[in-house]
């Protein structure tokens, strides 16, 4: 592997102790104090507010350029193209100090850039120009070539940083993370310590002045060379052009200064196979004194906790009904969508007032005392205003409390287009009506399955009913919990669920999971299966909780009936 930021990011990691006395000076300052404000004092909620930072960031790199994550996280959104930076850098630290915080701002930019330019295609593409490298008895070219690429590649990269704002990060991620020379510069030249240099030069005007007289030549070219690959990075051309430039002017300056390596000293690191015949060499056994110990401390139920916070008042519900399902291999991806039209729903005006009836009936009765009055029935506590102004007098009143979280959850699966559809838009445009002008809570969601995604979509907002257009599986377990999850929490009031649905579940995980889960939370939820033959199935799945209508046209009557009968109790 090439030694770019997150490689350096780990060996920071392991070689330094970190602790409040021996933080270096750079911690404590830093240009991200200025705009991060969501920061936290407890560690998953921090180690999560950081990733949505880091990710906000990177989105103003370019497309494609994946999602950061931390190292050991388990996630669905993981993928070879996600930066995974170690958690390690800023273990103990909360908030993050803003110095700390810069470096893996710079990080994550550095690397992204790399994916955006399509590093890993230049390095594709200097193998092709050159057919030599690929001879197996040339690994250790090969491998002076990698490394030759991997510096050069990170000074085209940091001077495309810095064409806006976005390279004052790198430049600090750079000073924090490259202590120096490795080695001592008056020593015989190396090719990878020449490449080390030109990086420092380059970049951070850095100078040595015991610096050995064999590394004057080929730095001269390299140096020469700098405002070349720079000029590519300005260069407004595509990305495929730009590769292609980068491929030719590295392989040229390459054969510029490979003749100046044969006689230095060789370094003993291989990236790169020797070819069949060779011995390995024998990696040293630790001695028992060392230190072994793992700088990877995050526990299972941290991850957890972490993956809750990332899913707050975000799109993605996966990670929370995962651990509602307890990790269940068969929950799918699921994810809350806006992509609706307004409905064009009729109200039906008796059903409207036949519910308004229901809810009258049953609503919960609040006494309200109005005080002050010049008549009505004596009150015994103003009795002393009589011969002021004679406003000692109240009126008691018993009035009705709406007070309910109800929330509608219909299957929007391809078996439920068409009349069916038609017939539930024009149900909820009644409850909707019924339950308007009080404090009530109504949500109303529709959802289906549609490439191995849960897709779920809020159908009454700002009391507006919208339409979606009805498609694939049906994911109700998932649904059901995704539903649970968006009801408020922090209510007395009474919380029922509403599922609306023509067939069993078929795609994502087991209703048993929504089921124990709407328990847990104390929510009322009921089924209700519409002109669906094969009654066991279901019965199977959603046992007491599933009452079935012979046809859809009897759901605005079972509606009724059904509110009648919860609210009862």
């Amino acid at each position: 592997m090439p030694m770019n930021y997150i490689n350096r990011l780990d060996i920071y990691c392991q070689q330094t102790l970190d602790n409040i006395w021996n933080k270096p000076s750079w911690v404590f300052k830093g240009n991200s104090s200025y705009w991060r404000m969501t920061q936290a004092g407890y560690e998953s909620a921090e180690l999560a507010g950081v990733l949505k930072s880091l990710n906000t960031v990177i989105g103003h790199v370019g497309m494609n350029v994946g999602r950061v994550t931390w190292s050991g996280q388990v996630s669905t959104e993981i993928d070879k193209e996600s930066l995974v930076l170690p958690p390690e850098f800023i273990l103990g630290d909360y908030p993050v100090p803003p110095g700390k915080m810069d470096v893996l701002i710079g990080v994550s930019i550095h690397e992204a850039l790399r994916q955006s330019e399509w590093s890993g295609f230049v390095w594709k593409e200097m193998l092709k120009k050159d057919q030599s490298f690929s001879k197996v008895s040339n690994y250790f070219k090969k491998d002076t070539l990698w490394k030759f690429f991997s510096v050069a590649e990170n000074i085209y990269l940091d001077k495309k940083a810095s064409m806006n704002i976005l390279g004052e990060y790198t430049k600090k991620a750079r000073i924090a993370l490259i202590p120096g020379m490795s080695r001592d510069p008056a020593k015989i030249p190396t090719a990878w310590h020449l490449f080390d240099l030109w990086e420092q030069i380059a970049l951070d005007q850095v100078t040595y002045l015991n610096l050995n007289k064999l590394y004057d030549g080929p730095l001269n070219i390299l140096q020469k060379e700098v405002d070349t690959i720079a000029s590519i990075a300005h260069n407004k051309q595509s990305v495929t052009v730009r590769c292609g430039m980068r491929a030719d002017v590295y392989l040229d300056i390459f054969k510029k200064i490979e003749e100046f390596m044969p006689e230095w000293e060789k370094e003993p690191v291989a990236f790169f196979s020797r070819g069949p015949g060779t011995k390995e060499i024998k990696k040293k056994k630790r001695k028992k004194d060392e230190d072994t110990r793992s700088y990877t401390a995050i526990s299972t139920d941290m991850w957890e906790d972490i993956n809750l916070e990332l899913a707050r008042d975000t799109t993605d519900l996966t990670p929370l009904i995962q651990l509602a399902c307890n990790n269940d291999e068969k929950v799918l991806r699921t994810s809350l969508t806006d992509f609706t039209v307004p409905a064009n729903a009729y109200t039906d005006r008796r059903l409207v007032q036949r519910l308004k009836n229901v809810f009258q009936y049953y609503s919960q009765r609040i006494k309200k005392v109005n005080r002050g009055l010049e008549s009505g029935k004596i009150d015994r506590r103003r009795l002393y205003r009589a011969p002021i102004d004679g406003r000692c007098f109240k009126i008691e009143q018993k009035l009705a409390e709406f007070a309910w979280n109800f929330t509608v959850v219909v299957d929007a699966s391809m078996s439920m287009a068409g009349f069916k559809w038609k017939v539930v838009e024009n149900t909820m445009s009644s409850l909707r009506k019924a339950l308007e002008g009080y404090r009530n809570n109504l949500r109303v969601f529709g959802y289906f399955e549609w490439d191995g995604v849960c897709l779920i979509s809020e159908l009454l907002r700002h009391n507006i009913l919208y339409s979606i257009a009805p498609t694939g599986r049906t994911p109700s377990g998932q649904a059901i919990i995704a539903a649970a999850l968006l009801m408020p929490t922090d209510t007395s009031k009474p919380k029922y669920i509403l599922h609306i649905t023509d067939g069993e579940s078929n795609a994502g995980a087991d209703v048993q999971y929504a089921i124990d889960f709407c328990k847990k939370e104390k929510i009322d939820m009921i089924t209700l299966g519409c002109s669906y033959k094969e009654k066991e199935k279901m019965v199977k799945q959603y046992g007491k909780q599933v009452q079935f209508l012979d046809s859809i046209e009897e759901l605005p009557k079972a509606i009724e009936r059904l509110f009648q009968r919860i609210l009862k109790y």
